[in-house]
């Protein structure tokens, strides 16, 4: 892929997002997200990938007496992923792994909800390197299932709660995700000890299946760009600014949220060789598995 694609494809992203939101009521409000990536190696070529995240929000501006400036204000979403991969060729990769993802939608409604979503996702990642610039694909599908929709405490031990675990067969749905990644190495040739790095990428979601009306198709759009930093042989940190255009149902009329916030990454790139200390050469870059904002 030479610069010029890169540029049109988020060219056209740009300009697919913002005709689309044409027309519709527009809202926005401040996030912050939290990940800890854990991955590490199996037998032969098989591997495991580990996510934990945690999204608060601000109010956002359709409600009243907004809080526009205080992102932990309202939890948003926990999301826990474990992953098995295969290493496939030096650069693709499958990974298959279940999910579980509570969310709550305190940040955007006066009768705020809670509900628990379960996933299945099966995607493919493809990475490329031009000169010392690295560049991934990410193809994910998304297989969705909710549970029933009971009023928010605001609260993380709710999904504990038994009343949240019975599944809600209507609100069904499958998404297809797209992500492009670029990474840019600044003081070294590669991502090594010591190493500082330019991180940009940009990732639409498609929602899919007989619950999704043709007008709710696009789900959401997330960009960012950020720095990231390598502290050790397999420990990483990235943190940016990105902004997400996000597609909610609101009764016959969808809602567009153009959220903006900041993002943070702690990727734990090989457990057994970090806690065994064993001496190795830096190991690959590999992007860390990154999900959607909203549910709905």
């Amino acid at each position: 892929m030479n610069k010029a694609s890169v540029i049109s494809y988020l060219l056209v992203i740009g300009f697919s997002i913002t005709t689309f939101s044409q027309n519709r009521k527009g809202y926005h409000s401040t996030i912050w997200w939290n990940e800890v990536n854990f991955k590490g190696k199996l037998n032969g070529k098989w591997f495991y990938q580990v996510d934990f995240q945690l999204r608060t929000s601000s109010d956002a501006t359709n409600k009243p007496d907004p809080n526009l400036y205080n992102p932990f204000k309202n939890i948003f979403q926990l999301q826990f992923r474990p992953f098995f991969g295969y290493q496939i060729t030096d650069n693709v990769q499958f990974m298959l792994g279940p999910g579980l993802a509570p969310a709550w939608s305190n940040f955007r409604s006066a009768h705020p909800t809670f509900a628990t979503e379960y996933r299945i996702t099966p995607q493919f990642i493809v990475n490329q390197k031009i000169g010392k610039l690295a560049l991934t694909h990410r193809y994910r599908f998304e297989l969705r299932w909710f549970g029933k929709s009971v009023d928010s405490e605001n609260s993380p031990f709710q999904m504990f709660e038994g009343n949240t675990f019975t599944y809600d067969d209507t609100k069904s749905k499958y998404r297809f995700r797209y992500m492009f990644r670029m990474i840019y190495p600044l003081n070294n040739q590669k991502i090594e000890k010591g190493t500082y790095y330019v991180n940009l990428f940009d990732e639409i979601h498609v929602n899919l299946g007989r619950h999704v009306p043709s007008s709710q198709q696009i789900d959401q759009n997330r960009l960012s760009l950020g720095i990231g930093y390598r502290m050790a042989r397999d420990v990483r940190f990235e943190i940016g600014p990105f902004v997400q255009t996000a597609f909610a149902a609101n009764g016959g009329n969808t809602n567009v949220f153009n959220n903006h916030g900041i993002q943070f990454f702690v990727i734990f790139n090989d457990m057994k060789k970090l806690f065994k200390g064993e001496e190795h050469a830096s190991a690959p870059v590999v992007a860390p598995v990154q999900e959607s904002v909203p549910t709905k």
